[in-house]
């Protein structure tokens, strides 16, 4: 699979609970298809390496990249593809006028994202159970 030009994606890991649980929500979300909602693993290095990341990047955060090439990750890719849906996007607005609420969603972001294999399995989310027998945690 290519990464092209022109259209707007959402890569997320594959192999995590709660990645794949916000991608499947993203997907009901999203009825327009204004975003490709697809794991980071579909991608080969290369694709990821001319699309401006990588795989290593990839697997720490979500990844948004828009139709003009901009990467965003973490809160702010979370953000950027809450911001073309209401109401989400009016929580978005509010995230950028007060700014602690910004600081607030960028912290709960890194925590979850770096304890989210423990956290995917406290929930029972089965993506993870394969890969966290494989890998140490992110």
């Amino acid at each position: 699979m290519m990464i092209a030009k022109n259209k707007a994606y959402v890569l997320f890991d594959g192999e995590c609970g709660i990645c794949t649980a916000f991608a499947d929500w993203a997907q009901r979300l999203d009825r327009q298809k204004k975003f490709e909602i697809v794991p980071y693993q579909n991608f080969s290095e290369a694709d990821l390496h001319r699309a401006g990341t990588s795989p290593e990047r990839c697997a720490r955060r979500m990844h948004v990249i828009s139709r003009h090439g901009k990467i965003y990750t973490g809160a702010f890719a979370v953000n950027f593809f809450l911001g073309h849906f209401m109401p989400y996007a009016l929580l978005v607005g509010l995230l950028y006028i007060i700014p602690v609420f910004l600081l607030i969603e960028i912290a709960v972001y890194a925590l979850v994202a770096k304890h989210r294999r423990r956290i995917s399995q406290w929930l029972g989310l089965q993506a993870c159970a394969v890969a966290a027998n494989m890998r140490p945690e992110a």
